[in-house]
């Protein structure tokens, strides 16, 4: 699955450069909704016959009926402070905002892809389009509006995150021999970082 959603990005990384090329990068915005606006907007035109698929969609002509769902806010969890961790601590500590959203992009009730926006010392702007992979796992395993995402970008790890009673759990949303993750499975925040701390123990820094 990973794999997969590699290749959409590397897919969609290409196409935005091409556009990118035959017109100047578009203003940042004073809110995310306003940019994930113009990032589905950009969407709308860089799906094609030959890349739909791999984007999300069933059809070409059914990307003109996507609309963007409630976003969620992405908070990252760095290496360094991950190694740290002890289950002394509180794991809210270990969450640092990303300053990005993922915006779900919608055909009817189903989640198709993906828009995330990130803020800038300029605003904010669409940056990355059509992540599918992430976006329907993200959308399976959500509980609610007031979900967000956690990140570990060192592994490549994604997890949704909710409060329950006050208490931080984390769901994986996919299988991971290395943590012994199964997707879906809800855990208390410190139980998962402790998993992504001894699997970040043999990570040597080199992509995976």
């Amino acid at each position: 699955m990973r794999k997969f959603a590699f290749v959409l990005i590397a897919a969609m990384a290409y196409l935005l450069s091409g556009c990118q090329t035959a017109r100047t990068q578009p203003p940042a915005n004073s809110k995310p909704a306003a940019a994930a606006q113009e990032g589905l907007a950009t969407l709308k035109v860089v799906v094609n016959a030959n890349n739909y698929a791999a984007l999300g969609f069933t059809s070409v002509e059914e990307v003109r009926q996507a609309t963007l769902g409630e976003p969620l806010q992405i908070f990252s969890v760095r290496l360094d402070a991950l190694r740290k961790f002890t289950d002394k601590a509180s794991p809210d500590k270990l969450l640092v905002d990303a300053r990005r959203k993922l915006y779900p992009v919608s055909v009817g009730t189903r989640v198709a892809t993906s828009i995330f926006v990130g803020h800038a010392h300029d605003g904010w702007r669409a940056n990355e389009l059509g992540n599918a992979a992430v976006a329907q796992l993200v959308a399976r395993y959500r509980h609610g509006p007031d979900d967000f995402l956690v990140h570990v970008p060192a592994l490549k790890s994604w997890l949704v995150a909710e409060r329950i009673e006050g208490q931080l759990f984390l769901t994986p949303v996919m299988d991971d021999p290395r943590t012994g993750f199964q997707a879906g499975e809800r855990l208390p925040a410190t139980a998962a970082f402790l998993k992504l701390q001894a699997a970040a123990e043999g990570y040597n820094g080199l992509p995976q």
